[in-house]
């Protein structure tokens, strides 16, 4: 037997990963040299070097409103995610509930179902409660796909956690509502911090949703960024890509650090 082979493989192996995780990566990374170009359409590589693409994103009337109104409802989709998403969760693996499996799959249904369909659904549902075209409305759109995440997160964390330690705080004295928000909720902080990243990019990246509810008042910045890809092609665009990728960096590093912490 050879006993250069495993290294042999252990080297093709990360040749082969390594192909896989640049072709995966490098169109994301080409919007950042286009954002800096100092022509007026996307080019690549750039010619020349400026900022004022950026200038424009976050002063820029047409790009700052949709920015800051995709920012507010990620906000409060993440938040009502993850305390819808901490409830369900304490349910299906604290509580004794019937048909917990059927309850787990239709909880993750829209993870599976097309988001199209989805958006349908409850475009159908939410032109009845007059929610079409309102923050509220978009805030619950995006929960329909966030909470899935949230459950899965939360729940793994919880699972994890060993009840005896509620359950000697019960004994010690402690009401059910003093276990639960000192012993429980400490103990899967890093899972509901992970999580509430998660729904924060997942909303603030949500765009067929999005398009079904929001109506004709308002614009989000992904159905901005898709409106100008349609009519015209502007660094800009580019510049908000970027934006957007150094957002999505900063909450995969801090979940990771935040996991690898605990």
């Amino acid at each position: 037997m050879n006993p250069s082979a495993p290294q042999e493989k252990r080297i093709l192996l990360i040749g082969f990963v390594t192909l896989i995780l640049f072709f995966l990566i490098l169109p994301t990374l080409m919007v950042i040299p286009m954002s800096i170009s100092e022509t007026r359409y996307l080019v690549l590589p750039p010619k020349g070097f400026t900022l004022k693409w950026f200038l424009q994103f976050f002063t820029d009337p047409r790009w700052l409103g949709p920015t800051l109104l995709s920012l507010r409802v990620a906000l409060f989709s993440a938040v009502l995610s993850v305390v819808l998403g901490t409830l369900a969760s304490l349910a299906l693996v604290r509580g004794r509930l019937p048909g917990k499996r059927v309850i787990y799959i239709m909880l993750m249904s829209p993870m599976m179902i097309p988001v199209i369909v989805i958006g349908f659904a409850a475009y159908g549902m939410f032109v009845r409660f007059h929610l079409i075209g309102t923050t509220i409305g978009i805030v619950l759109a995006h929960c329909i796909i966030c909470i899935p995440f949230s459950v899965v997160v939360i729940s793994a964390n919880l699972q994890r956690v060993d009840i005896s330690l509620e359950l000697a705080a019960r004994n010690l004295g402690a009401s059910a509502r003093q276990a639960f928000f000192r012993i429980t909720i400490p103990s899967i902080k890093p899972g509901i911090f992970a999580a509430s990243l998660f729904c924060f990019v997942e909303s603030l990246d949500e765009l067929i949703m999005t398009m079904f509810i929001i109506g004709t008042t308002k614009m989000t910045l992904p159905l901005r960024i898709f409106t100008e890809i349609r009519f015209r092609i502007s660094p800009v665009i580019a510049a908000a890509s970027t934006v957007f990728v150094i957002v999505a960096t900063l909450a995969i590093v801090i979940s990771t650090y935040i996991d690898k912490k605990k």
